[in-house]
C-alpha cells in the first residue's frame, strides 16, 4: 500500500454536522475500497484563493491516506460526484531517499571558497 495526501475542500454553508457527515462517507468510501485513513485533519473555513463555482470560502479538510492506488481512484471518484465538495486533491507522498554524506572538505582560509565569494572579495577590494 502506499501513502497518500488528500486535501479537500468542502461548501461553505455546511455547518459542523454537515462537514463531519462528509468526512465519515470520504472516509466509508475508502474502507470499503480497502484502504485506511491515518489522519484527519479539520482545518476549518478558510477564504479561498479564487471563486470556485461562486463561492469565496470553504471548510478544508486533510486526510493521510494508506492505500492501494484503486481504493483512491475510488475516493476521488466519490469526491468528484458529491455535492458539497468544491475542489479535492490528491499527493503521493514519496518515501525519503536516503544520502550518502560525504566529509566536506575544508578550503584554506586564504582562498575563497566559492566563485560567489571570490566576486564579492574583488567587489569590497575595488
Amino acid at each position: 500500500m502506499r501513502s497518500y495526501e488528500v486535501i479537500f475542500i468542502l461548501d461553505p454553508a455546511l455547518a459542523d454536522d454537515g462537514v463531519e457527515a462528509a468526512v465519515v462517507a470520504a472516509k466509508g468510501v475508502l474502507a470499503k475500497a480497502g484502504g485506511e485513513v491515518a489522519e484527519v485533519q479539520k482545518w476549518g473555513k478558510k477564504r479561498l484563493a479564487y471563486d470556485i463555482k461562486k463561492r469565496r470560502e470553504g471548510h478544508y479538510v486533510y486526510f493521510k491516506v494508506q492505500a492501494p492506488g484503486k481504493a483512491v481512484a475510488e475516493l476521488e471518484r466519490h469526491l468528484k460526484i458529491a455535492e458539497p465538495v468544491l475542489k479535492y486533491l490528491t499527493v503521493l507522498m514519496e518515501k525519503p531517499r536516503r544520502k550518502a554524506v560525504k566529509a566536506a572538505a575544508v578550503a584554506p582560509a586564504s582562498a575563497p571558497a566559492s566563485e560567489a565569494e571570490a566576486v564579492e572579495a574583488t567587489l569590497q577590494e575595488a
